[in-house]
């Protein structure tokens, strides 16, 4: 009987201490929801627990069974259950032609030789596009959000980051330097995170990622895109909470701009690097120069998991990340795709679909897409959208549960996230309760 009193209280002070700590937490994020739900839960912790023992002075079986209920429920949590199945990915049999990315299609312009030939070669997109393009450019007057002040600001380090798209690559060196795998891989690891990067890796680089053609960017519109090179450095910077937080508003797309100007840097000052040890190296940055596709190399390079949102989610950082990379033929060590249930989190989750103004995000399931089964995107909805409100939106980025900052306490659950498939269906509708179901923002009737 002792024993069962002392572990009755050591787990209902456990429970108090979690729900303090997830306060501070939520209060130093600025979350007030999250705030009143915890201080409620807390009050009901020591009116039922608590309460139950002093008031009632039940007998030994009921505490027992109190006892049982709430340490089964953190052993669910926590212990090994269900798969943390990772994305299926098949034989890739066809390459995206950058042509067809969203950001190209916006460029052509009508009256251009690039519009006449495009739509010649996808008459079924010109319609979606010409409406697409009633709208003003990012960050251009006529934008919602459009900031005389702030908006050109941003505007200015998106143009200073398109300069940079012609110092990607360079000359070789001609002595080429012998290095030994382990250690320079361990290098250039260095030098990424001292640079500013939180989370950087490897892969070997499949072909089927390099876009077939060129959409965008310095090189001759159309011309096929040539990469042999063996390997991706990829590496991905922190998005600021707090500016994300601010979406869909003007502050995150500075923040998104801040962050593409630092991975242009790190990326150009690697590549450099590289060829003067006498290897080739390509920086792919942002600003209409990427030639691989980011999200699916960097998980193969192990920096996390595409979710049901079409970003990349980090395990310590959910989709508050950029990401840059360098191409490369010296020779590294490679690292491996990490899976923690970001895949079977994302069924249970449809936060970002429930909150996408656009509808652009799935509520279904995931469909096969040149062989890798993903939740597709309606990036014309999503661009739509963009130009409407003159930034680049990020409420599903801000909404999504990985997206918390890693806390003690956001780290306690994602230890659970990692392990059961338990605290995946648990953690969603938690985080609806403390974070609520939909965020508000400024909804609009004029799409049209």
């Amino acid at each position: 009987m002792t024993v069962v009193v002392f572990l009755y209280f050591a787990v209902g002070f456990l429970l108090l201490l979690f729900l303090a700590l997830l306060a501070v937490s939520s209060l130093i994020e600025k979350r007030p929801r999250a705030v009143v739900v915890c201080a409620l839960l807390i009050i009901v912790v020591e009116l039922v627990w608590f309460g139950c023992y002093f008031w009632l002075e039940p007998p030994f079986y009921i505490l027992l069974v109190f006892l049982v209920a709430l340490t089964g429920f953190i052993l669910l949590f926590f212990m090994p259950l269900g798969e943390s199945r990772p994305l299926k990915i098949g034989d890739i049999i066809q390459k995206v032609d950058e042509r067809d990315i969203i950001f190209a299609r916006e460029e052509y312009q009508p009256g251009t030789e690039k519009y006449e030939k495009y739509y010649d070669l996808r008459p079924e997109n010109k319609d979606i596009d010409d409406r697409m393009r009633r709208f003003p450019e990012l960050l251009q007057p006529g934008g919602r959000f459009f900031d005389p002040v702030g908006s050109p600001q941003i505007d200015a380090v998106f143009d200073e980051i398109e300069k940079l798209t012609f110092e990607v690559d360079g000359e070789i060196a001609e002595r080429r330097v012998e290095v030994k795998p382990d250690k320079i891989t361990r290098q250039i690891k260095g030098m990424v995170l001292e640079q500013g990067a939180t989370a950087v890796g490897v892969a070997k680089l499949n072909p089927m990622y390099v876009y077939s053609h060129v959409g965008r960017g310095p090189e001759p519109w159309g011309s096929p895109i040539v990469n042999s090179h063996r390997y991706a450095i990829m590496f991905a910077l922190e998005m600021d909470y707090y500016q994300v937080e601010t979406a869909p508003h003007l502050p995150i797309t500075g923040e998104s701009a801040r962050q593409y100007l630092i991975g242009a840097e790190i990326s150009i000052a690697l590549a450099a690097y590289i060829r003067s040890l006498g290897y080739p190296a390509q920086a792919h940055i942002a600003g209409s120069n990427y030639q691989i596709m980011l999200p699916p190399v960097a998980q193969d390079a192990g920096l996390g998991e595409l979710g049901r949102l079409g970003y990349l989610i980090s395990p310590e950082l959910g989709p508050r990340v950029r990401l840059g990379a360098v191409t490369t033929n010296l020779p590294l060590l490679t690292d491996k795709p990490i899976t923690f249930g970001v895949q079977d989190f994302c069924e249970k989750c449809l936060k970002c679909a429930d909150n996408c103004p656009s509808g652009a995000i799935p509520r279904g399931g995931r469909v096969n897409v040149r062989g890798v089964e993903k939740w597709p995107l309606t990036v014309e909805k999503c661009i739509h959208y963009w130009r409407h409100i003159g930034t680049d939106c990020g409420l599903c980025m801000k909404v999504c549960p990985f997206s918390h900052p890693p806390t003690l306490v956001h780290n306690i659950i994602r230890t659970g996230l990692r392990r059961s498939s338990f605290a995946r269906a648990v953690s969603a509708r938690g985080d609806d309760l403390f974070y609520g179901k939909k965020v508000s923002y400024e909804r609009f009737s004029d799409m049209e």
